[in-house]
Order: structure tokens, then C-alpha cells, then sequence
């Protein structure tokens, strides 16, 4: 058995995603138990993806920074099972169900780019657009556009907006909706 520590490894095994061996499978757990299911995956010799990110904080009485190691995806774990043998995780009592990849290649392309987007430290946190709405005011605050402000014209999906920018002349901008902040 291996010892519990506070995390429990992004990647069981430390090889690359591509390289699994069987087909992959989405286990939506319970609430919370996305690293304890990770520890039980080690300990059974499953392989999966667990992809985390440090969230800093700041304590309330002191100000002082507190970080958290979080689940990019709550509630989810990516995990590798032959055909017939992935409801064997059951037993863990930690599966509320399981959701069948059935596009293999397309998935695995999707984990490879989070998987190396998190290895070379870029930061990578769960983003929620929902609150975006056309005609409001924002302001992009990273990447090569940073400090430029502008209106929401579109929203092409949950992810990508449509800006229009005084400073451009009125021009239209595609931009990544995690790298806005409403004003």
C-alpha cells in the first residue's frame, strides 16, 4: 500500500497520456473524494489524470497567502480500464457513475494539452463565462493583450468572446473569456 500524503500524484503512472493502455473512462465521484479515488487508483495499480492547480488565498486574519492544491475538473477523475473490468472501481464507494469515452483520440489529444500545459507551469484554472454577458464592459487581464478594455459584442461559446475596442478603432477582437475580468 502506498502512504497517504496530501496529494496524491497528477499522473499514475508517470508516462504519457497517449501511451495508456486501455481505453479511457470519466468517473464523476462524490463530493470531495476526486484525491482519495486518486490514492485508491495507486494503490490498485489503475492509471489516471488528475489534474490540479495551486489556488493562493489570502487569510483574513492575517493576509497572509494560503495555498490549496485543487481538482481542475471537481468531481471528475480520468482513469484507464480494459472493456468490461471499469465498473470494478465501484467498490471504492467513491463512483456516483461512469461516462464512456467514446471518442479515444479526440480525449486524449484534450488531457495531453492540459498535461502539458500544467507541466510547463503555465497557469491553468477553471473559468466559469456564464456571468459574461454581450454589452458589458471588460477588461483582459493576461496575455498579450493585458490592461486593453473593451465590450462584449458576441459570445461565440463559453469560451471565446467577440471584444470591440475603442483603442483598435472599433475593431473586433477574438478573445479568450478566461483572460477577462467584467468592471
Amino acid at each position: 500500500m502506498i502512504p497517504l500524503s496530501k496529494n496524491p500524484p497528477p499522473r499514475f503512472p508517470g508516462r504519457p497520456i497517449h501511451d495508456a493502455e486501455a481505453p479511457w473512462w470519466v468517473a464523476k465521484v462524490k463530493p470531495r473524494q476526486e484525491k482519495a479515488l486518486a490514492f485508491d487508483f495507486v494503490n490498485r495499480h489503475i492509471e489516471y489524470y488528475l489534474p490540479m492547480y495551486t489556488k493562493v488565498t489570502r487569510r483574513r486574519d492575517n493576509n497572509k497567502p494560503r495555498k490549496s492544491i485543487i481538482c481542475l475538473f471537481p468531481g471528475y477523475i480520468s482513469f484507464c480500464a480494459p472493456k468490461g473490468t471499469e465498473r470494478s472501481i465501484f467498490s471504492t464507494n467513491r463512483i456516483v457513475r461512469l461516462v464512456e469515452v467514446r471518442n479515444q483520440t479526440h480525449f486524449k489529444k484534450q488531457l495531453e494539452l492540459v498535461y502539458h500545459t500544467l507541466e510547463l507551469g503555465i497557469p491553468l484554472e477553471p473559468f466559469d463565462a456564464s456571468n459574461l454577458k454581450p454589452g458589458e464592459l471588460v477588461e483582459v487581464v493576461s496575455g498579450p493583450m493585458r490592461g486593453i478594455r473593451g465590450t462584449i459584442q458576441r459570445m461565440l461559446s463559453t469560451h471565446k468572446l467577440i471584444l470591440s475596442v475603442d483603442i483598435l478603432g472599433m475593431a473586433a477582437v477574438n478573445v479568450d473569456a478566461s483572460l477577462v475580468k467584467a468592471l
